[in-house]
């Protein structure tokens, strides 16, 4: 009986002995943080994971970063898309239009105080336009130029006087569907003149028929003004009611 109790202690010492021996690589419970939340894990582990995250933030940054960079590319591209494509819609509308003639007839209507004893006659003119569309600020024209003659003779006795000649000037040309307004400086007869003109009709294929009007001014009086009053006027301008004919090449 001693000997069988003599045993069981020495096997319980041994294993006792072996337990506190044997080395610990169990999990053990960290301290509770202030939110008394308890994490289980070595710290090893968890700064690990916590570079992960930070490695993931890193990368959600620089991918951020490479959309915004191919959206400023997009924006750039279609920017000059529309540019180029602006550009190109304006060189095929301008060889579209190709060479326009215009041929008008006009006579005066409305004149001022210096011309109200004149009689005058029907004008004729004949003007082109190159195909070169020019665009600013939304406005679209085109650069000519005109030929053409003018002519008053003085109504009151002795009926001698007469102010004729031809007309030369440089035109910028802005189309408006079958219209057209046109402005214009150069010479009248000696004289270096000013005119404004506004047309609009219908079109029928290359051929456009239209209405208007056109307003003249002499800005600076040459000779034949001189010679035609008594009194040197210090402003002649008229205005006309004309038809036109205009043709595309």
């Amino acid at each position: 009986m001693l000997n069988n109790l003599n045993l069981i202690k020495t096997i319980f010492w041994f294993l006792l002995s072996i337990m506190i021996i044997m080395p610990n690589d169990l999990i053990y419970a960290q301290d509770v943080d202030e939110e008394g939340e308890m994490f289980w894990g070595d710290d090893e582990e968890y700064e690990d994971d916590e570079e992960e995250y930070e490695d993931d933030e890193e990368y959600e940054d620089d991918e951020e970063e490479y959309e915004d960079d191919e959206e400023y590319e997009d924006d750039e591209e279609e920017y000059e898309d529309d540019f180029d494509s602006e550009d190109i819609n304006l060189a095929d509308e301008a060889e579209n239009m190709g060479w326009s003639i215009d041929i008008s007839g006009s006579a005066p209507r409305f004149v001022n105080e210096s011309l109200m004893t004149w009689n005058s006659s029907i004008n004729m003119r004949a003007s082109i336009e190159a195909p070169f569309l020019m665009q600013l600020m939304g406005m679209r024209f085109r650069f000519g130029a005109e030929l053409g003659t003018f002519g008053f003779e003085d109504a009151m006795p002795p009926k001698t006087a007469e102010l004729k000649g031809i007309t030369a000037m440089g035109i910028t040309s802005f189309p408006v569907g079958p219209g057209k307004i046109k402005l214009g400086i150069g010479i009248i007869g000696s004289s270096v003149g000013s005119m404004f003109e506004s047309s609009y009709g219908f079109k029928f294929g290359s051929l456009t028929l239209r209405a208007g009007v056109r307003y003249a001014k002499v800005l600076t009086p040459g000779s034949d003004v001189k010679e035609a009053f008594v009194a040197e006027p210090e402003t002649l301008n008229w205005m006309d009611g004309l038809l036109a004919v205009g043709i595309k090449l």
